[in-house]
């Protein structure tokens, strides 16, 4: 722990060094400081003043603003900063230490977050108009005015009454990957930007109420996503809604992957403490911080303990780990015609088949959460030959790739009606890939629903988080509902281009007076960002990654809630996993039923 001494503004930082057991935490009063590094292209330092000698330790200047902000005039103040506490050259110190920071930060008295100098002047005004949010959602009347002026007239509002708080979710902070960790307990924290401060709880719960708001945090572009997703991440719910997702070791990595680190390897090692890692399979919870391991080799164990420990359970979670594969570039002999060279050279040494979490491109639809089961209850049958890399896993083909999409944006289904005379993404993928032409339900799929129902369930994972955020059982929402969301989505989206035909316009008539008009639009944006729609040449509609490619085979792999893409490698019979994809028609155990009937055989997929 650092005893720093008490101090004037301009006065150099001295302190102490205390030596702590993790096992006397609980006694001990200190407060943790979380903050961003900075490039440390200028560096301060602090005296260290022990009984027996003294040295200097050199730090990074935002280190060093925090230090000085923090110091107390008249007494000393306890507090634990890495660069300070830790010795940052020593891999083996690092890799020992990192073991216990779930224990540290969750022991302290108070979290202190450093934002950083507040350099253009915008703090005491977000932190007082988030105070005033905050008590405006408190009021029943007040808050009945801000739903209606931000849903039926979001048109007449003005963004710049919102720019302090979007400046505030713009700071780098919340975007550092060790912050999760840092302000994921129940240990009280406060949000220090400058001289302002504001208690971190309140901001939350402002988050939490905008949530609701989805148009107008699009529109407005306010990230309440990112300050819910880090608030108490390591700290175990009460609702199984709520904790199916974190109880999974492998998700949280995923749901990272938009965090910044400075240490790749620490990707997996910020998350050591947390507690689905010690709800994980028998080899998981092996997996200990070791500095010393690549980024790859560090990638890759955490892979091979995934996949071989996990081949007792039937609910769909042990091929998780494939599940998390998201590539932004594959190459077989020549380059992919999307492939990003750079990425694919960094990734050289990963297998095809572990997770890069220094990639994002898709949420996962393979989420714990996910009430899809295409493996039905089947188990995972896999090995992985540890001199070679490669995973033999026994599944089943379904079909092979025949058309794509273009790839698909973020809000590609956002906007409403016909924007600028631009022709909406529904009509390319109905006419260019589905072959169709009117919108309508006469056209039939390969499993005799009607097609439109069939493309639309593609491109929305079959409405699964209409159900979710609606607190509602999938299983026990009748499919005609889905349609009826998705009638009024179509209805809505192509005004103006004489594509939909009675029968559907109708639909969206009635759907128009039970349902909100974005739930599907949200739903699809969620799921399609950064992937393709594709057709097989058996009619089969996929939604699979942004990677996926005429040719690429279809797959049902024992164990796996989701269908996954695999594409030959030219190398005898082995397959390099593109990755998982939704195929309608085949999510409910389908594909097990068809083994039955001998319309598919049990096949050993070799995956480089």
């Amino acid at each position: 722990m650092l005893v720093l001494d008490p101090g004037g503004q301009n006065d150099p930082l001295r302190g102490i060094l205390k030596v702590t057991s993790i096992a006397l935490l609980k006694t001990c009063q200190y407060e943790t400081l979380s903050y961003v590094w900075g490039t440390g292209t200028e560096m301060h330092d602090i005296l260290i003043h022990n009984e027996r000698n003294e040295r200097v330790i050199n730090f990074t200047s935002n280190l060093y603003e925090a230090l000085i902000r923090l110091r107390l005039p008249d007494k000393s103040r306890t507090i634990w900063a890495d660069q300070i506490c830790i010795d940052q050259e020593n891999s083996s110190e690092r890799s020992h230490q990192v073991q216990f920071m779930n224990q540290l930060y969750k022991g302290a008295a108070h979290v202190l977050e450093w934002l950083g100098s507040d350099i253009e002047g915008n703090a005491h005004s977000a932190f007082k108009f988030i105070i005033e949010l905050d008590q405006m959602f408190d009021d029943t009347n007040k808050s009945i005015e801000f739903h209606i002026a931000y849903t039926k007239e979001l048109g007449t509002q003005q963004r710049e009454a919102w720019v302090h708080l979007y400046r505030l979710m713009k700071l780098e902070w919340f975007n550092r990957g060790w912050i999760v960790q840092e302000i994921g307990t129940k240990a009280p924290a406060t949000l220090i930007w400058g001289e302002a401060e504001i208690d971190w709880l309140v901001l939350c719960r402002v988050c939490k109420k905008l949530q609701n708001y989805y148009h107008f945090r699009s529109q407005f572009r306010i990230r309440t996503d990112e300050v819910r997703y880090l608030s108490q991440r390591f700290v175990k719910r009460a609702t199984r809604s709520d904790q199916e997702n974190r109880s999974n070791f492998i998700y949280e990595l995923h749901r990272a992957r938009r965090l910044n680190f400075s240490d790749q390897r620490d990707r997996v090692f910020a998350w050591l403490g947390h507690f689905s890692l010690h709800e994980s399979n028998e080899q998981l919870k092996t997996l200990v911080a070791d500095y010393k391991k690549t980024v790859a080799e560090t990638y890759t164990d955490v892979a091979i303990k995934a996949l071989s420990g996990e081949k007792s359970t039937t609910d769909g979670s042990a091929l998780i780990a494939l599940a998390a594969v998201q590539h932004t570039g594959l190459t077989v002999g020549n380059q992919s015609r999307r492939e990003n060279t750079a990425a694919v050279v960094r990734a050289e040494k990963l297998p095809s088949w572990a997770p890069d979490w220094r990639t994002f491109q898709s949420f996962m639809l393979a989420e714990p959460a996910s009430p899809h089961r295409a493996h039905a209850n089947s188990l995972s049958r896999l090995q992985v030959i540890d001199h070679s890399n490669l995973l033999q896993i026994y599944g089943l083909e379904v079909d092979t790739v025949q058309s794509c999409s273009r790839p698909l944006g973020a809000r590609e289904f956002h906007t409403k009606g016909n924007s600028g005379g631009l022709e909406p993404t529904m009509m390319h993928i109905w006419r260019d890939v589905c072959g169709q032409d009117r919108f309508n339900l006469k056209a039939t799929y390969v499993n005799g629903e009607s097609s439109i129902f069939a493309c639309m369930q593609t491109l929305g994972d079959g409405c699964v988080q209409i159900a979710r955020r609606s607190g509602v059982q999938y299983n026990h929402v009748p499919k005609s509902v889905w349609l009826e969301h998705e009638a009024l989505y179509l209805n809505e989206a192509l005004t103006g281009f004489d594509a939909v035909d009675a029968d559907l316009r109708e639909l969206a008539e009635k759907a128009g007076k039970e349902h909100e008009e974005e739930q599907w639009s949200r739903s699809a944006n969620g799921a399609t960002e950064n992937r393709v729609f594709a057709r097989t040449r058996k009619g089969y509609y996929v939604l699979g990654p942004g990677v996926l490619e005429l040719g690429d085979i279809v797959c049902v792999l024992f164990g796996g809630k989701m269908p996954f893409c695999l594409r030959p490698n030219g190398d005898g019979d082995r397959f390099l996993l593109v990755g998982e994809c939704y195929m309608h028609g085949l999510m409910d155990g389908e594909a097990m039923r068809m083994a039955v009937r001998q319309e598919t055989v049990e096949k050993l997929f070799e995956i480089s």
